[in-house]
This record gives structure tokens, sequence and C-alpha cells, in this order.
């Protein structure tokens, strides 16, 4: 599928063996999984589906209860074991502010690990810890719009479309149908928030 920059992205930035929550679209596609890898210059996803070299994707990758929101760019494509497509993303664009998260998450990891260098993983509590939070982010996004669902039917195309939602975003929403501090923090608890 055409010649790619991925492998020199992968010699100028420490790559992570991560499994972070990650939604893409792409035009009219949209997915959420899990990444591979992950660095500062990009990161590595499985699909169902191919994806074109050169195709641009809006992303949003969740770590540690923060979103980022960079620009990417599909930079390798090719097709792996079990009709699964490995895919690598260059980000293109990216806030000073996104970046600097980032920077501060990957450091954190490459201080637990004591090394930067590509094919370690995280240990196994580490590992566990990291989809642990993952599982509570998706528990809590499921009850809320079960919730909404239920109780606020016209919210919830508004809050459907969202690939993850957090616990600011449930407080800020009970707050604005005017349910009370006490309350809300029942409701957080029996929504799964942490």
């Amino acid at each position: 599928m055409g010649r790619s920059r991925f492998p020199t992205e992968r010699r100028r930035y420490p790559r992570f063996a991560l499994p972070l929550a990650l939604a893409y679209t792409c035009g009219a596609t949209k997915d959420t999984l899990r990444t591979v890898d992950v660095s500062l210059g990009g990161t590595r996803i499985q699909t169902d589906r191919p994806i074109p070299v050169d195709e641009r994707l809006n992303l949003i990758i969740l770590f540690e209860n923060e979103a980022i929101k960079p620009l990417g760019k599909v930079v390798r494509s090719s097709q792996s074991t079990n009709r699964k497509y490995d895919v690598g993303i260059s980000f293109e664009a990216r806030s000073h502010q996104c970046l600097k998260r980032l920077r501060r998450f990957l450091d954190g990891m490459s201080q637990k690990r004591g090394v930067a260098d590509r094919g370690k993983g995280l240990d196994q509590s580490s590992l566990r810890r990291l989809q642990s939070k993952s599982f509570e982010l998706d528990r809590l996004r499921h009850n809320f719009l079960t919730l909404l669902h239920k109780s606020y039917p016209w919210d919830y195309e508004r809050y459907a479309v969202r690939p993850e939602i957090g616990t600011n975003e449930v407080r800020d929403f009970l707050r604005s149908k005017g349910i009370d501090q006490v309350n809300i923090h029942y409701l957080l608890k029996s929504l799964g928030a942490k």
C-alpha cells in the first residue's frame, strides 16, 4: 500500500504497549477500540476494516481520566492475522496542551518501567489498573446512557454519539437538571463513578 514514514516515527519517539481507549471518525465511519501502542508521534491500532494510507482521522484518546483529540493521518495499513488490519497513525495536529498532557503521561509510564525502549510492555499490575480504569469509564458511560434513555430521552442522542463520558460531564448534566449536590453524589455512585 505504498511507502510509509511509520518506521521513522518509531525511531523518533519511544513506543509504549498501552491498551488505551481510542475512538476515531473517518467520514461516515466511526469506531471505538483500544490502542496497540502509543507514542508522542502516533499510535497503532487493529481494526476489522481496512483504512487507506493518507486517510485523515479525528481521534479521541483516553488516559488517566483525560481525553486528547489529535488529528491523525494513516501512514501504514496492512492485513494481519485473524482478518484484522494493522493501522499505523501519525499525529498530524496536536495542541500544545494536548502534547504536554500526553508527554507527561508517557514520561510517567517510562519512569514506572525504568526504561523506554519499544517492545517492553507494562507490568501486570499497571496493565490491570489501566484496564480497570477503562472498564470503569465504559461502565459509567453505559449506565449514564441508560439513565438518559429512561429519564431524559430528549438528551440521549446528544450523549450517545460520544465515545467517552467522564464523571465531570455527568455531574454537570445532573446540575443542569436542578439536582442538588447530595443527590448528585448518590446518583454518581449508583452509575459507577469513582
